[in-house]
Order: structure tokens, then C-alpha cells, then sequence
């Protein structure tokens, strides 16, 4: 419960800080703060590089990150899309296999009763 808590705790720092930075803002608004956070990176970037011997990938540029999001975006709505036209088909698969299975078990149960009656 602790643990559940915690990482509760987290998750909601993490999306009130974004709000209060204002990443759910307008466009405009995230590629400033994103740039903001590119210029604030950088120098610390620049420190890890020395202390590093492998060479680190440049940041993404904005046009990137923005494809980036557009393309996982459209992905999900296509799978969720996806999801709801199977929908129909799972369901009654699923329906026609749990009436297999009751009906089976229901079966299995008379056949046993039958046997019982039959050894007395």
C-alpha cells in the first residue's frame, strides 16, 4: 500500500508540474519550454560529455519531436480504432466459447450425477 502511494505521489507531482509549466498549453507555449529546457541543458550536457568517454546523441530538434509525437499519437488512435472494429468479433467469440465451456461443464456435472445414480 506503501509502495502504492508512492509511486502515486510521484505520478501526481509529475503531472502537476507539467501543468505548471505549462506543457499542455498551446503549441506555442511547449516550444518554448521546450527550447528553455534545451538552452538549460546544454551546459550540463556539456560536463557529462567530458566526464563520459561515449559520444551522446544530440538532442532532438523541435520538427523531430513533433513528428515524433504526431506519428505515436495517430499509432494509438489507429490501434484503439483498430481495437473497437474487432470489438464485435472478440465478443461473441468469447460469448460462443464461455456457452461451450458452461455447457460442457454442465455435461462433465449430469454425466458424474448419472454415474453416482447408476452405482448405487
Amino acid at each position: 500500500m506503501l509502495k502504492f502511494g508512492i509511486k502515486s505521489a510521484v505520478l501526481g507531482s509529475a503531472v502537476y508540474y507539467t501543468i505548471d509549466k505549462g506543457v499542455w498549453k498551446d503549441s506555442a507555449t511547449t516550444a518554448a519550454l521546450y527550447e528553455e529546457l534545451e538552452k538549460g541543458v546544454s551546459p550540463y550536457v556539456g560536463e557529462l560529455k567530458k566526464q563520459i568517454p561515449y559520444e551522446l546523441p544530440p538532442l532532438p530538434t523541435q520538427d523531430r519531436v513533433s513528428y515524433l509525437f504526431k506519428y505515436y499519437w495517430n499509432s494509438g488512435v489507429k490501434a484503439t480504432f483498430g481495437f473497437l472494429v474487432d470489438l464485435p468479433t472478440h465478443t461473441s467469440n468469447a460469448a460462443s466459447k464461455a456457452y461451450e465451456y458452461v455447457n460442457s461443464a454442465l455435461d462433465a456435472s449430469e454425466q458424474a450425477v448419472t454415474a453416482k445414480q447408476e452405482n448405487k
